[in-house]
């Protein structure tokens, strides 16, 4: 995308004009400038093309497309049998969500218990190693 200078609007103080994309009938696709109001209805009625006009043929079928995408979007595509497993899955996943959330809390406990065991753990290792050296320091500086 290469550089293009600012294009600014009528507005007191001037100000930089977005560029906007027509879906009118007439104009399908077409971009251009207008005032950063123009979605308040408080513009300055600044309007400047930023593209051609397109010929009729390309006008007419840029308009069919976006209309039959419209109507796509508008319309539930969706079987009635889908519409019913959602449905099914949402209830199951609803029924076992407290069963999850208290599995949650039981390996949170768990997992405080195990930390705690760890430490326990580490001080015992620790004190049969002092207790190891200190039985072969003796044995050592016995004789």
């Amino acid at each position: 995308m290469a550089y293009e200078p600012e294009v600014l609007c009528h507005c007191n103080p001037r100000r930089k004009a977005p560029r906007w994309i027509s879906w009118s009938r007439a104009n399908p696709g077409r971009r251009y400038y207008s005032c950063v109001n123009a979605m308040n209805g408080d513009r300055c009625g600044f309007v400047q093309w930023y593209d051609s006009p397109l010929p009729k043929f390309f006008s007419d079928l840029i308009g069919d497309l976006r209309d039959e995408v419209w109507r796509l979007r508008g319309q539930d595509n969706v079987p009635p049998v889908l519409v019913e497993q959602v449905e099914e899955c949402r209830d199951q996943f609803v029924s076992v969500q407290p069963t999850v959330k208290d599995l949650q809390d039981q390996l949170k406990e768990k997992s405080a218990e195990i930390t705690a065991l760890k430490g326990n753990f580490e001080k015992v290792v620790f004190i049969v190693l002092v207790f190891v050296f200190g039985v072969v320091a003796g044995k050592l500086f016995a004789f």
